[in-house]
């Protein structure tokens, strides 16, 4: 089992660890992941995130090579901007997704732990005659995701950057090492949780050290750490999918709503043709969606944990099979359980009522667009 560089700090703090994300023990909860969720929607909330995967792109090709073979525009990017971006199939099913940020001498792609090791052997297989050179930096470098309305001020702060308030999502601004910081620190804006919040990467050496200084100066701004179940309500709660849940090779990225990951002006990529094709002379067959569930009697919005349906489970429209579960948590921000997952066109439309079958019995729900509100 995989462990962070953060691991033995996260157990000093009393952090409860699960399985997560392909083998990695992962700190899920360091209190309770409802006040932790609270922390970010209403604070600051920093989590460790140095299990995905971290790869740096050299060499001069490196944007021309990035550009033809992923579904977004690499080679208009200027040093300090950043995208997000998918690599396909040649049948336009997703391979990976990635976050790239365009440093100074390099490129860098953030990744998710379970395509860490696909995405990189299928850039290396077509670096051929490129002067490219693509090294795996996971295991020496590490992740601190730090959310919340709060977020830019502490950030702020610990890095004694200024300009990090205009930045817009994707983009990064670095600071250099010092007396304090051994290695150069890089900062991208990342709004994975529904709020403003960055991922701040530096060498896996100096990331005690960068957790220490956020959580010492995250004092001022009501900090907590979070953990991964935390992190998992508030995703779910922004609709923003997951690769190994909402994201598979089974998928398309227009049924995932992933509009903003093409470019459908560039050139060619990989599996650009069947992608064009569903944009211009057709439609997807299915589309992510948010579900909310009927709670009968209860209280509030909320049913039991153990009611909660698992990822696969169907939806039905009437008797009718129409799409399936993707992912489902209490939205504490909501006060009601959710869930995101696949239905068919004729169920897209919100306020569509629909079934889920559990091992617990059946539970109806209404489709909603996606974020929750």
């Amino acid at each position: 089992m995989k462990i962070t560089p953060l691991y033995p700090i996260h157990k000093q703090l009393g952090a409860a660890f699960e399985k997560q994300h392909s083998d990695w023990n992962i700190a899920t909860e360091f209190t309770d992941a409802v006040l932790e969720h609270h922390a970010v929607r209403n604070n600051v909330g920093i989590a460790d995130v140095s299990y995905r995967g971290r790869y740096r792109l050299t060499g001069e090709d490196r944007a021309k090579f990035l550009h033809r073979i992923i579904s977004n525009d690499v080679e208009g990017l200027t040093t300090g901007q950043g995208t997000y971006a998918t690599i396909l199939t040649h049948r336009g099913k997703i391979i990976a997704d990635m976050n790239i940020s365009v440093l100074e001498d390099a490129i860098g792609v953030d990744t998710a732990p379970e395509t860490t090791e696909i995405l990189f052997n299928e850039l290396d297989k077509y670096i051929i005659a490129d002067d490219v050179e693509l090294s795996d930096v996971t295991a020496e470098t590490g992740a601190i995701a730090v959310h919340g309305p709060k977020s830019t001020s502490l950030v702020q702060s610990v890095l004694n950057i200024d300009e990090l308030a205009a930045l817009p999502e994707g983009s990064n601004c670095f600071r250099e090492a010092d007396s304090l910081f051994k290695h150069t620190i890089v900062c991208v804006r990342t709004d994975g949780t529904g709020e403003m919040g960055w991922t701040v990467y530096t060498a896996a050496e100096d990331l005690v050290l960068l957790w220490e200084t956020l959580m010492t100066e995250g004092a001022r701004f009501s900090a907590q750490p979070i953990g991964w179940n935390a992190l998992e309500s508030l995703r779910i709660e922004a609709g923003i999918p997951r690769y190994g849940a909402e994201l598979t090779d089974s998928v398309i990225p227009l049924e995932a709503e992933l509009e903003h990951a093409i470019d459908f002006e560039k050139g060619c990529y990989i599996g650009q043709e069947i992608v064009a094709r569903m944009k211009y002379r057709g439609h997807p067959n299915r589309l992510l969606r948010g579900i909310e569930f009927d709670t009968g009697s209860t209280s509030v919005g909320a049913i039991s944990n153990s009611r909660l349906p698992r990822p696969g489970a169907p939806v039905f429209k009437d008797d009718k099979e129409v799409g399936w579960i993707t992912s489902a948590t209490f939205a504490p921000t909501l006060e009601k359980s959710i869930a995101l997952g696949y239905v068919r066109m004729q169920v897209t439309e919100a306020g569509s009522r629909v079934r889920i079958e559990t091992s617990e019995g059946s539970i109806d729900g209404t489709v909603v667009l996606l974020p929750f509100s």
